[in-house]
């Protein structure tokens, strides 16, 4: 069943895009669609842009299209009961989507909405990310370890040790190399085969973000207060260094060509980088939705999509960014 909501007011959505900081310089958002009436724990784009996981706050979760911006199904971990969803992933073929909440893990099929498998956790989760075709689910845990799991028969393959919390995690489209940012001020690359670290890549600060490129050339990095940085996967070299943000970089997505870097902070300003020589192309800033409660809009998550650039910000908005 194809569930639909109203959108927001025009009159609304034309005054969240001029509520714009001034001191960010930011270009308005061309549209903006509201996902979740009262914020998300967690906003997450399919590989292609064509789909949102939102984790609401007071609603539960479900999978949103995003032309137009429909919600498709609910996804909840217990019947007739909402879930507090606080990260999700989506295989990179898309066929598959993991939720979890801090202890339990759900796969469902993508076409058919049902849950594959149900799994509790005997950690607290950070964040989740899926192998080809569902199999495996790489979980950032709080108990030092980024954790692969077999998440449609049970059982642990690998559990890859760090020296504090891991905070995110995220793998190539084949499944190759994974990547895991820590409080321990490093971010890893690693063999997903066999669990050998294959490079340690040293931070000034606790690591929030480590986000591989599609086909595993590429790495990005962000930790708190520093500059944004670009590495060469196979060698674990320093290519490029993005601007300090406020905060951190809370989002990251490279292009399918790895020519640009769509990064999305902490503060609500979403930036296009050019991934040969660091240089930013574009600039936006996420519209908050209430301005008597804070300017800053946390950025959960970017996307390219099509011919256009996707944002979707803790505050449950979707911003459509030209």
């Amino acid at each position: 069943m194809i569930l639909r909501v109203r959108h927001l007011s025009s009159a609304l959505l034309l005054s969240l895009t001029l509520l714009l900081s001034a001191c960010d310089g930011g270009k308005a958002p061309a549209d903006i669609r509201e996902v979740a009436r009262q914020g998300a724990y967690s906003m997450r784009f399919s590989a292609n842009g064509n789909e949102l996981m939102v984790g609401s706050l007071h609603h539960g979760a479900s999978l949103w299209s995003i032309s137009p911006p429909e919600r498709l199904i609910d996804w909840n971990h217990k019947a007739d009961d909402y879930s507090s969803i606080t990260s999700s992933a989506f295989s990179p073929e898309g066929n598959f989507v993991a939720t979890t909440d801090n202890r339990t893990i759900v796969l469902w099929a993508r076409d058919s909405g049902e849950a594959v498998w149900f799994w509790n956790s005997p950690g607290d989760i950070q964040d989740i990310a899926l192998t080809s075709n569902g199999s495996y689910a790489l979980l950032a845990m709080a108990d030092y370890t980024a954790t692969l799991f077999d998440i449609k028969n049970g059982g642990i393959r690998l559990r890859l040790a760090h020296d504090g919390t891991v905070y995110d995690v995220s793998v190539s489209d084949n499944s190759l190399l994974a990547a895991s940012a820590s409080d321990d001020l490093n971010a890893r690359i690693w063999n997903l085969e066999n669990g050998k670290l294959l490079h340690q890549l040293k931070h000034n600060n606790q690591v929030k973000t480590a986000q591989l490129s599609a086909d595993g050339r590429l790495l990005f990095t962000s930790a708190l207060n520093e500059s944004g940085k670009i590495w060469d996967v196979a060698s674990g070299r320093l290519l490029q260094q993005i601007d300090r943000t406020r905060g951190h970089y809370s989002a990251a997505r490279f292009s399918a060509n790895n020519s640009q870097l769509l990064t999305g902070n902490s503060s609500g300003q979403i930036e296009l980088w050019n991934t040969a020589d660091g240089t930013r192309s574009q600039i936006w800033r996420a519209s908050p939705r209430d301005t008597w409660v804070s300017n800053n809009v946390l950025v959960e998550d970017v996307a390219f999509h099509n011919d256009e650039w996707l944002a979707a910000g803790s505050n449950g908005l979707l911003y459509f960014l030209r």
